[in-house]
This record gives structure tokens, sequence and C-alpha cells, in this order.
């Protein structure tokens, strides 16, 4: 490796996109709840909408879930209980007083990439309240996955977004994709 490390390089990067936490790892439900309490803390000495904070909370609970789920990317935290935990990014961030953001990402396989870009397509095109009446549907006809999974992680997250959600894919070496995607959540008047 040829690079020179630099924290500082990290720390202008995130100060440049305005972002108040981050994390990159494994994610555990451990550090989940750890990283969850510390942005609600955060959020309450700003002085931010209760119900801004729930909004954001939720999606950050959401993508993690993605992650700790669906990552191709896996580290080992229980050898006794055979347990392991997706490894990726994610974190906060707020653009203007009214407006947060929060984002993920993660390593997927390449024949992953059609399902999760055909679902936010979808998801995108829907109004607010076709997407209230498609998360409705889908608790009463979902039916749960092998995983335990109902299918309304990313309708939920897609209600609580003020805009379209923002993802893009990046090619890596191995063949594999790192999948990204951002969510904005603005402070209603």
């Amino acid at each position: 490796m040829n690079k020179t490390f630099s924290a500082h390089n990290i720390f202008q990067s995130m100060d440049d996109n305005n972002i108040q936490f981050s994390y990159k790892g494994p994610l555990t439900q451990d550090i989940l709840t750890s990283f969850g309490e510390s942005i609600k803390e955060k959020l309450h000495t700003d002085d931010c909408d209760e119900r801004v904070i729930r909004r954001i909370f939720a999606i950050l609970v959401e993508t993690a879930q993605n992650i700790l789920k669906y990552s191709s990317e896996r580290t080992e935290i229980s050898s006794a209980y055979r347990k392991d935990a997706g490894i990726g990014i994610i974190g906060i961030g707020n653009l203007t007083d009214k407006q947060f953001m929060v984002f993920s990402g993660n390593v997927i396989h390449a024949d992953e990439m059609q399902d999760i870009k055909d679902r936010i397509d979808f998801l995108n095109s829907l109004t607010p309240a076709e997407l209230t009446l498609h998360y409705q549907k889908q608790l009463k006809e979902g039916t749960i996955t092998s995983d335990g999974s109902a299918g309304l992680g990313w309708i939920d997250i897609a209600r609580k977004a003020n805009r379209p959600l923002q993802y893009k894919f990046v090619e890596l070496n191995s063949g594999d994709l790192f999948f990204e995607i951002t969510i904005f959540i603005s402070v209603e008047e």
C-alpha cells in the first residue's frame, strides 16, 4: 500500500459533507444500540424535534438491519453460537438545520443488484399515499421469509423519507458491488 494514512483527510471529508456520526465495520445489535443512543443524545442536545429524531432513528435501524443481514462481507461475532455480522458503513449528517441524511453502504453480490434496484425504483415511483397503501398491503398479505423479514424495511424507509431514495452501485475488483443509499429527512414546518 503506497498511500499514506491521514486522519485529517477523513476528518476533513466528514466535515465537508456535514457528517455528524459514522461507523464502518461489523454491525451487531450491540453496536447499533450504542450508535443509536449516541445519535439520539446528540440530536436532543441540538434541540431537534422529537418526531424527526424518531424518523432518523427508525431509518438508521432499518438501514443497519440491511447491512447486518444482507452484506456479503461477513465476520464471525460468536463462534459458540455460530453467529456472524455484516460489514458496512452507516452514518448521519445534517445538510441544514432543517434537513438530515442517513447513509449506508455495504458489499453485495452482483446478482443481487437488479432486485435491489427494482425494489427501490418501484418505491421511488409511488406517491406518499400509495406508499402507505403498499405498506398496509404488505403488512396484511406479506409472508415472513426464512430470516424473519416481512419485506417492510425498504417500504418503511421510503415512507419516512422526504425525497426519493438515492442509491448507486460501485463495481469492485472482486466482481462484487458496493451498494450505497442515502435517505433525506426534512424537519416539517
